[in-house]
């Protein structure tokens, strides 16, 4: 081949070089172009997913308010039942001859009274406080208190931190309130949550039955502060895991990988 082939063969591969370079670099643009495109996309899939979590937010607190309402619901139809039970049960009681509704109250619950005024449930105002008070302090170990009825007033019966010795507290024919302080969420977030319960054993009189809702409004004049409110009609329903769970639905869900240090 003489020069003038290999000068010309020497042009023909440089041309060929510089087509291949203005061919990636067309192709690096359309790279850079995709690679933006895609950032504009992964943004707006952050603000997407951003909406959907307020959503799903507002859409939990929902849930937790309807349930609340079916709550509110299911206990006023049982308000009802236990008055109509109760006037249809002083109707066909014939062992109280008087005609005033405070002396055939009187008679029901064998409570012997002269007086026309009903009774009044009393609190014992210091120590429901001092135990109040205890349980919500982190620097005791009492995780529960427990208020019953001496006669006409509410007191503290019992305090605590087993809860084994808590759910032993509640007889099938007592009435009672229970104050427990719980440790919730997971290892990333632990926190100590609040319950109140009230207690109606099944061998609770219709009328005492039907007077908790008064004494139960009277004694949170003074336990006031708690996540979750249940009504226990049974000792199957006196369970920690059950209570653990309406803290958790009352609470939201936990984010951990579930192993807890309880």
């Amino acid at each position: 081949m003489n020069a003038e082939g290999v000068s010309a063969h020497a042009e023909g591969n440089f041309k060929s070089v510089q087509d291949h370079i203005a061919k990636l670099a067309n192709d690096q643009k359309v790279i850079v172009a995709k690679f933006e495109a895609l950032s504009g996309n992964v943004e707006e899939l952050r603000s997407i997913i951003s909406q959907y979590s307020e959503k799903m937010n507002a859409l939990e607190e929902c849930s937790a308010d309807r349930r609340r309402v079916r709550g509110d619901i299911y206990t006023l139809k049982k308000r009802i039942d236990e008055l109509y039970a109760i006037v249809k049960e002083g109707k066909e009681d014939n062992s109280c001859p008087s005609d005033d509704v405070q002396d055939v109250e009187s008679c029901h619950s064998e409570v012997s009274t002269s007086s026309k005024v009903a009774m009044t449930t009393g609190l014992d105002r210091d120590t429901i406080r001092s135990a109040y008070e205890d349980v919500r302090s982190d620097g005791t170990p009492t995780e529960w208190a427990v208020f019953k009825f001496e006669g006409s007033r509410i007191v503290c019966s019992a305090r605590g931190s087993d809860f084994t010795e808590f759910r032993k507290q509640f007889a099938d024919d007592e009435r009672a309130f229970g104050y427990l302080r719980l440790q919730m969420g997971d290892e990333m977030s632990k926190r100590r949550k609040f319950l109140f319960v009230t207690w109606v054993g099944p061998n609770v009189s219709v009328i005492n039955r039907a007077k908790m809702s008064t004494d139960k409004a009277i004694i949170k004049d003074i336990i006031s502060n708690f996540a979750v409110e249940l009504q226990l009609e049974s000792q199957a329903e006196i369970d920690i895991d059950q209570f653990k769970d309406a803290l958790n639905r009352a609470g939201g869900a936990n984010y951990g990988t579930g192993v807890r240090d309880l």
